[in-house]
Order: C-alpha cells, then sequence, then structure tokens
C-alpha cells in the first residue's frame, strides 16, 4: 500500500528545518520540525536495544505478542503460535484471508478477523483449540482488533471482554461484547471519524489497553498522526445516531497528566506531546521526521510488563517507546532501517533470582521486506553475556 506523505527538496527541507530549529532551540518534542524521511542512524545513543535475529517471513500480516509466544497471523490462511526463536509451536489454517489478530487481556483467547468471511473466532492460546465465531454484517473492512475489559461488568454481565474493532471504511471504531461460545452483541462505537478533536479518529489502526486500563488508539491520517488516548467506557449520554445500531455510545479522550492549563490542550490528549500546554498545540500534527515523539502514520501499539508503550511510528521506520504516563523514553530502529514497522510485539523475560527484565525483546513486523526483526534490550543482552551489545557496524 502507498501512502501519502508530505514532500519537499531535500535542500529545502533541511534549510527550513535549520531554521526552526533556531527558532526553537532545539528540535524539541511536538516542536514541529519536519524533515525528508529518515535515513539510517544505528542504536539510540544508550544502545538501549540492538538487533538481535532477522526472520523471513513473506506472508506473516500481523502479530501480538502473549505469554512468551507470538501469534502471527498470515497471507496464506494461518494463524502461527511461534517461539520467541520465531519456530513454529502450533498452528490452525483454513482462515478466509486473516488480517488481524489479538489476545484477550488474561492471554488466555487470541481473536482472529478474517476479512474474507467477516468473521471474528477466538481460540485458547494454550493450544489453539477453538473457542467460538460470529458473523458480523454490519461491519465494512477491519484493520485492527483490541481486547479490552474495561466497563463490561457493569454495561454487558455475563460477557467475557468487550472487543473493538478499526474499520476506516465505516469511519469508526466497533464496539462489542464477547460472550463465551462466540455470540457477540453490538455496544455503539468508541470513536467515529467526524470533526477535527481528539475524540474523532479519522483512520483507526492500532489499539492497547494502558496500565489505567484506558485505551489508546493510532489515528493513521497523514494530516493527523497521533495517539490518543480514551477512556473506553461506554458514554450513556452520547445518543446521536449511529449507523451500527441502537447504542452509539462513545469513549471520553482522556489526558495522560493532569496540566496546569485550561481548557486542556488537545495534544494533552495524544502521545508525544502531552507536556506542553502551548498555544499552537491544537494545530500540531506529526509527519516525515527524526523529532523526538513525533510520528508518521503510526499504525501498531505494544507494551510491556511497566507499562510502557512502544509505538511502531511505520512511516519514520522506527520504534517509539514512551512511559506509561505517556513521556517519551526512547527511539531505536535497526542499522539498516527498520522498514515500514506495521507490527509490533514486546516480550518480557524472567530471569535468574527472580527478577524480570521487562521489554526484553521486541519484534517488528515489516510491511515492506516481508521480515520479522528481533531487537533485545541492552539489560537482557547484558543478562544473557555479561557485557555490552558490540556496536553498529
Amino acid at each position: 500500500m502507498t501512502r501519502p506523505r508530505a514532500t519537499c527538496g531535500r535542500s529545502t527541507c533541511l534549510l527550513a528545518a535549520a531554521a526552526l530549529a533556531a527558532a526553537c532551540g532545539i528540535l524539541a518534542a511536538g516542536c514541529g520540525v519536519k524533515i525528508s524521511a529518515p535515513q539510517a542512524v544505528g542504536l539510540f545513543s544508550t544502545n538501549a536495544y540492538t538487533t538481535d535475529t532477522l526472520f523471513v517471513d513473506p506472508d506473516a500480516r500481523q502479530m501480538v505478542a502473549a505469554i512468551g509466544r507470538l501469534f502471527v497471523v498470515g497471507a496464506d490462511g494461518s494463524l502461527v503460535k511461534r517461539t520467541l526463536d520465531y519456530e513454529e509451536y502450533s498452528r490452525v489454517d483454513g482462515f478466509a484471508d486473516p488480517v488481524a489478530v489479538c489476545t484477550d487481556e488474561d492471554a488466555r483467547l487470541v481473536f482472529v478477523w478474517e476479512a474474507g468471511a467477516n468473521r471474528l473466532s477466538a481460540f485458547q492460546t494454550s493450544d489453539l483449540s477453538p473457542v467460538g465465531s460470529a458473523t458480523l454484517t454490519t461491519v465494512q473492512r477491519v484493520t485492527h482488533i483490541h481486547a479490552s475489559k474495561t466497563g463490561v461488568d457493569s454495561l454487558a454481565p455475563g460477557a467475557v471482554t468487550f472487543l473493538y474493532l478499526a474499520d476506516p471504511d465505516s469511519g469508526v471504531v466497533h464496539r462489542f461484547a464477547w460472550y463465551a461460545g462466540g455470540d457477540m452483541t453490538p455496544m455503539g462505537i468508541l470513536c467515529r471519524d467526524e470533526g477535527l478533536s481528539t475524540r474523532a479518529v479519522h483512520v483507526p489502526a492500532g489499539m492497547l489497553s494502558d496500565a489505567s486500563g484506558m485505551l489508546m488508539i493510532c489515528d493513521a491520517d497523514t494530516a493527523r498522526n497521533w495517539v490518543t488516548r480514551f477512556d473506553p467506557t461506554p458514554d450513556l449520554t452520547d445518543v446521536a445516531a449511529a449507523p451500527e445500531g441502537p447504542h452509539p455510545w462513545r469513549g471520553l479522550a482522556v489526558v495522560f497528566e493532569a496540566e496546569d492549563c485550561e481548557p486542556q490542550p488537545q495534544s494533552a490528549y495524544t502521545l508525544g506531546d502531552a507536556p506542553g500546554c502551548r498555544d499552537d498545540a491544537t494545530s500540531w500534527v506529526g509527519g516525515p521526521s527524526d523529532a523526538q515523539a513525533e510520528f508518521d502514520t503510526p499504525t501498531a501499539l505494544a507494551s510491556d510488563g511497566q507499562g510502557r508503550i512502544f509505538v511502531a511510528d511505520t512511516g519514520n521506520d522506527r520504534v517509539q517507546i514512551f512511559s506509561d504516563r505517556g513521556v517519551f523514553e526512547m527511539t531505536f530502529r535497526d542499522t539498516s532501517r527498520t522498514l515500514d514497522p506495521v507490527g509490533i510485539g514486546v516480550v518480557d523475560v524472567r530471569i535468574a533470582g527472580g527478577g524480570v527484565n521487562y521489554g526484553a525483546y521486541v519484534f517488528t513486523l515489516s510491511g515492506a521486506d516481508g521480515k520479522v526483526r528481533r531487537f533485545i534490550s541492552y539489560d537482557h543482552y547484558m543478562s544473557l553475556n555479561d557485557e555490552p551489545p558490540p556496536p553498529p557496524n
């Protein structure tokens, strides 16, 4: 898929960037500097992550990490459970064009969306035994799915979880209650594509539940490039008509941290700009850039046991990491560029003595070259080798 990108001559872009950098003092997060697509710069300056292994899997379409395993759906109609060495552990075949995968919050179930059948199916993560499935005729096209229990006990008693389906053709993120056996009940929408506020998501993509139970969603609209934070609990006062059914209850965008400015700037609801209360915050958007906390077509999200948030910054060929409070921490890419990361999985590893190396491995799935890259954290490399990782070539 070809994505629209902002373009300009390289010399013009660099001159403009230099001028703006001088005005800003530094290339701070959200400063708005737009430059040409970044070139490879090797590892992050602290060597926080280094490329460990490269796997070739041209069929892979999307992945999720859970229980120390990877669950990958492929163009060959498969769901494959893989080890950390990307070896096949178990698999299910015969899907009709599987395009999206997620697990529930307890990592007991793995869900697969089949585009060729408009069907959502669930399997046990332990052995991939089938649990149930449902065909959804009101959904047009699903690109990403996510499971979250937030609000389910009070609004859908007896349901296992809420399931969220990113449907860019319908312009909404659907919310369904999933019951044991595969029964599903429509529960309105999380957001729609109308409007310019952070409550609107124009091109919904990857989703993630953060450490507080809030739901984050990528907006891959190239005029926005946001990751917005929602309280996904349906807002029962939102009763505006919606095409998908009688319960158009939306979630409410919520800030990452309380700020000393009123009203809250639009950017306080999104990753990357939350610390600021600047006058230009409501007009800030991302784009092709090397600046920290700026995104170009963010597509997928993952987290580790500390609640850190990993963003596949697809258009900028890199991964960016934020704290559980939405504060930028680091960025990294492969020495040969982490091309077009469209999927991401993060794995914690328990080590001797009972400790945990959080985010020990990060897997990225490239939409450009059909490769899965495994990155290893500095801490985990040290625990395995008793020496720091080698510098990049």
